[in-house]
Protein backbone atom coordinates (compact mmCIF):
# COMPACT_ATOMS: atom_id res chain seq x y z
CA UNK A 1 0.00 0.00 0.00
CA UNK A 2 1.42 3.41 -0.89
CA UNK A 3 2.32 5.76 1.89
CA UNK A 4 -0.31 8.40 1.06
CA UNK A 5 -3.11 5.85 1.30
CA UNK A 6 -1.81 4.70 4.69
CA UNK A 7 -1.69 8.31 5.92
CA UNK A 8 -5.24 8.93 4.66
CA UNK A 9 -6.46 5.79 6.47
CA UNK A 10 -4.65 6.85 9.65
CA UNK A 11 -6.19 10.34 9.47
CA UNK A 12 -9.65 8.82 8.96
CA UNK A 13 -9.12 6.50 11.93
CA UNK A 14 -7.97 9.41 14.10
CA UNK A 15 -10.93 11.56 13.07
CA UNK A 16 -13.39 8.71 13.62
CA UNK A 17 -11.80 7.97 17.02
CA UNK A 18 -12.07 11.61 18.07
CA UNK A 19 -15.71 11.81 16.96
CA UNK A 20 -16.52 8.58 18.83
CA UNK A 21 -14.80 9.86 22.01
CA UNK A 22 -16.63 13.18 21.83
CA UNK A 23 -19.97 11.41 21.35
CA UNK A 24 -19.21 9.06 24.25
CA UNK A 25 -18.37 12.04 26.45
CA UNK A 26 -21.61 13.79 25.49
CA UNK A 27 -23.72 10.66 26.07
CA UNK A 28 -21.92 10.04 29.37
CA UNK A 29 -22.65 13.56 30.57
CA UNK A 30 -26.32 13.33 29.55
CA UNK A 31 -26.67 9.90 31.17
CA UNK A 32 -25.04 11.17 34.38
CA UNK A 33 -27.32 14.21 34.42
CA UNK A 34 -30.39 11.99 34.02
CA UNK A 35 -29.33 9.60 36.80
CA UNK A 36 -28.41 12.43 39.14
CA UNK A 37 -31.66 14.32 38.50
CA UNK A 38 -33.43 15.53 41.59
CA UNK A 39 -36.36 17.88 41.78
CA UNK A 40 -34.95 21.36 42.24
CA UNK A 41 -35.98 23.04 45.45
CA UNK A 42 -36.20 26.82 45.37
CA UNK A 43 -34.02 28.52 47.97
CA UNK A 44 -36.04 30.35 50.58
CA UNK A 45 -34.82 33.81 51.46
CA UNK A 46 -36.69 33.82 54.75
CA UNK A 47 -37.44 31.30 57.44
CA UNK A 48 -40.64 29.30 57.34
CA UNK A 49 -42.96 30.07 60.25
CA UNK A 50 -44.23 26.86 61.78
CA UNK A 51 -47.90 26.72 62.74
CA UNK A 52 -48.86 26.98 66.39
CA UNK A 53 -50.26 23.44 66.40
CA UNK A 54 -46.66 22.15 66.23
CA UNK A 55 -45.40 24.47 69.00
CA UNK A 56 -45.65 24.24 72.79
CA UNK A 57 -45.90 20.49 72.59
CA UNK A 58 -44.05 17.97 74.67
CA UNK A 59 -41.44 17.87 71.92
CA UNK A 60 -42.37 14.38 70.74
CA UNK A 61 -42.33 13.38 67.11
CA UNK A 62 -45.62 12.82 65.37
CA UNK A 63 -45.06 9.25 64.28
CA UNK A 64 -47.56 8.80 61.48
CA UNK A 65 -47.11 5.02 61.47
CA UNK A 66 -48.45 4.94 65.04
CA UNK A 67 -51.51 7.02 64.15
CA UNK A 68 -52.88 4.88 61.33
CA UNK A 69 -52.60 1.38 59.87
CA UNK A 70 -49.52 0.62 57.76
CA UNK A 71 -51.44 0.76 54.49
CA UNK A 72 -52.74 4.25 55.35
CA UNK A 73 -49.45 5.95 56.29
CA UNK A 74 -48.72 7.41 52.85
CA UNK A 75 -52.30 8.64 52.42
CA UNK A 76 -52.29 10.27 55.85
CA UNK A 77 -49.06 12.11 55.07
CA UNK A 78 -50.21 13.19 51.60
CA UNK A 79 -53.36 14.62 53.21
CA UNK A 80 -51.19 16.68 55.56
CA UNK A 81 -49.33 17.98 52.50
CA UNK A 82 -52.60 18.78 50.70
CA UNK A 83 -53.69 20.91 53.66
CA UNK A 84 -50.85 23.29 52.59
CA UNK A 85 -49.45 23.64 56.08
CA UNK A 86 -46.02 24.74 57.21
CA UNK A 87 -44.31 21.87 59.03
CA UNK A 88 -41.13 19.87 59.44
CA UNK A 89 -40.72 16.22 58.52
CA UNK A 90 -37.93 14.03 59.86
CA UNK A 91 -37.17 10.93 57.76
CA UNK A 92 -34.85 8.11 58.73
CA UNK A 93 -34.15 4.49 58.06
CA UNK A 94 -36.25 2.12 60.23
CA UNK A 95 -33.17 1.19 62.27
CA UNK A 96 -30.47 3.80 62.79
CA UNK A 97 -26.96 3.18 64.00
CA UNK A 98 -23.68 5.06 64.01
CA UNK A 99 -23.87 8.66 62.79
CA UNK A 100 -27.52 8.29 61.76
CA UNK A 101 -28.45 7.29 65.34
CA UNK A 102 -26.56 10.30 66.69
CA UNK A 103 -28.35 12.60 64.26
CA UNK A 104 -31.70 11.15 65.30
CA UNK A 105 -30.86 12.10 68.88
CA UNK A 106 -29.97 15.66 67.82
CA UNK A 107 -33.36 15.99 66.14
CA UNK A 108 -35.20 14.61 69.17
CA UNK A 109 -33.20 16.78 71.56
CA UNK A 110 -34.01 19.86 69.50
CA UNK A 111 -37.71 19.03 69.62
CA UNK A 112 -37.62 18.55 73.40
CA UNK A 113 -35.53 21.68 74.04
CA UNK A 114 -37.82 23.84 71.89
CA UNK A 115 -41.17 22.16 72.67
CA UNK A 116 -41.91 21.56 68.99
CA UNK A 117 -43.11 18.54 67.07
CA UNK A 118 -41.95 17.29 63.70
CA UNK A 119 -43.70 14.67 61.64
CA UNK A 120 -41.72 11.45 61.45
CA UNK A 121 -41.64 8.79 58.74
CA UNK A 122 -39.28 5.93 58.10
CA UNK A 123 -37.92 5.25 54.65
CA UNK A 124 -40.28 2.24 54.43
CA UNK A 125 -43.12 4.62 53.56
CA UNK A 126 -41.32 7.29 51.56
CA UNK A 127 -41.58 5.59 48.15
CA UNK A 128 -45.36 5.91 48.42
CA UNK A 129 -45.22 9.68 49.04
CA UNK A 130 -44.30 12.83 47.15
CA UNK A 131 -41.15 13.08 49.30
CA UNK A 132 -39.54 10.32 47.24
CA UNK A 133 -39.40 12.55 44.15
CA UNK A 134 -36.98 14.86 45.94
CA UNK A 135 -35.23 13.21 48.89
CA UNK A 136 -33.29 10.04 48.13
CA UNK A 137 -30.92 9.69 51.11
CA UNK A 138 -31.74 9.38 54.81
CA UNK A 139 -31.74 10.64 57.45
CA UNK A 140 -33.10 13.99 56.38
CA UNK A 141 -35.10 16.86 57.79
CA UNK A 142 -37.50 18.45 55.33
CA UNK A 143 -39.10 21.88 55.67
CA UNK A 144 -42.54 22.42 54.13
CA UNK A 145 -44.15 25.77 53.45
CA UNK A 146 -47.73 25.84 52.22
CA UNK A 147 -47.52 22.10 51.59
CA UNK A 148 -44.40 22.29 49.40
CA UNK A 149 -40.82 21.31 50.17
CA UNK A 150 -38.74 24.46 50.42
CA UNK A 151 -35.55 23.02 51.85
CA UNK A 152 -34.12 19.81 53.24
CA UNK A 153 -30.90 18.45 54.65
CA UNK A 154 -29.07 16.53 51.99
CA UNK A 155 -27.28 13.54 53.50
CA UNK A 156 -25.22 13.07 50.33
CA UNK A 157 -24.15 16.74 50.02
CA UNK A 158 -20.81 17.99 51.32
CA UNK A 159 -22.28 21.40 52.15
CA UNK A 160 -24.71 19.79 54.63
CA UNK A 161 -22.28 17.39 56.37
CA UNK A 162 -21.57 19.76 59.29
CA UNK A 163 -25.28 19.98 60.10
CA UNK A 164 -25.35 16.23 60.70
CA UNK A 165 -22.26 16.10 62.95
CA UNK A 166 -23.52 17.81 66.10
CA UNK A 167 -26.53 19.16 67.90
CA UNK A 168 -25.21 22.70 67.39
CA UNK A 169 -24.81 22.07 63.66
CA UNK A 170 -28.38 20.81 63.33
CA UNK A 171 -29.74 23.64 65.47
CA UNK A 172 -27.95 26.18 63.27
CA UNK A 173 -29.51 24.70 60.10
CA UNK A 174 -33.04 24.32 61.47
CA UNK A 175 -33.14 27.82 62.99
CA UNK A 176 -31.89 29.29 59.70
CA UNK A 177 -34.80 27.62 57.90
CA UNK A 178 -37.64 27.54 60.41
CA UNK A 179 -39.13 30.11 62.76
CA UNK A 180 -40.65 28.52 65.84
Amino acid sequence: MPRTETRKKNKKLIIISIVVLVLLAIFGFVFYAILDHKTEIPKVSETVKILDEYKNTDGKQIEIAKLVDDDEVANYFENVVKEKKNFVLYVSLPICNGDAAKFKEYVREFQRNNSVSFYYLTSDYIKETSVYETVKYYPSVIVYKDGKIVNYLKYDADEDKDYYKSYDGFEKWIKANVEF
